[in-house]
């Protein structure tokens, strides 16, 4: 089978993978920032923004990877999801997180055109009591779903550095720090 490409192929050296060489890495990362600019570009585009600062787009760009990461730790669920936490026998799927949300007993965020629900709402009994007792305080306070949801997410003094999400176990604990943040005014 001379000529068919065979013996080349044979003595080529063996591909690299970004883990073993730095330059590989290097590229990988370059085409992946071409990407990410090539899809921002679009969307700015097709939001028809005309002067998208870019202290909107890192803005942006970290909420976005706060919900990755609150995805990756805890779980983004569905309405569906949730309602087989709960234990819902409901013909529609969604409604059980949907009345439960109405009710302030569960916190959601839009990612697209999908609500999703943060797993750190659910024990295996069911939703946490004080995701309602937090977000009346929130309400009470002017706070949205989302932040709260973020300040959930983000280290704080007023629990020596821990995130409220860490002592979301801890009722007295977590209202105390909310009531103490939701407060200030600057």
């Amino acid at each position: 089978m001379a000529g068919d490409g065979s013996a080349a192929l044979e003595n080529a050296a063996p591909q690299k993978s970004a883990a073993d060489d730095p330059v590989v890495a290097t590229a990988a990362d370059l085409a992946q920032t071409r990407r990410n600019v090539a899809a921002l570009g679009s969307a700015i585009h097709s939001a028809h923004l005309t002067a998208a600062s870019p202290a909107l787009a890192r803005a942006v760009q970290a909420q976005q990877n706060l919900y990755d990461a609150l995805d990756a730790e805890f779980g983004l669920l569905t309405s569906a999801q949730v309602a087989d936490r709960l234990g819902s026998l409901a013909s529609v799927r969604r409604n059980a997180a949907a009345a439960a949300r109405a009710a302030g007993r569960l916190l959601a965020l839009r990612r697209g055109n999908r609500l999703l629900y943060p797993g750190f709402q659910f024990t295996a009994a069911g939703i946490r009591p004080v995701i309602a007792e937090l977000r009346s305080l929130g309400e009470r306070h002017g706070w949205h779903e989302a932040g709260l949801i973020e300040w959930l997410l983000g280290p704080t003094t007023k629990l020596d550095g821990a995130r409220p999400v860490d002592v979301v176990d801890d009722a007295s604990r977590l209202l105390a720090a909310a009531e103490a943040s939701f407060g200030v005014s600057w």
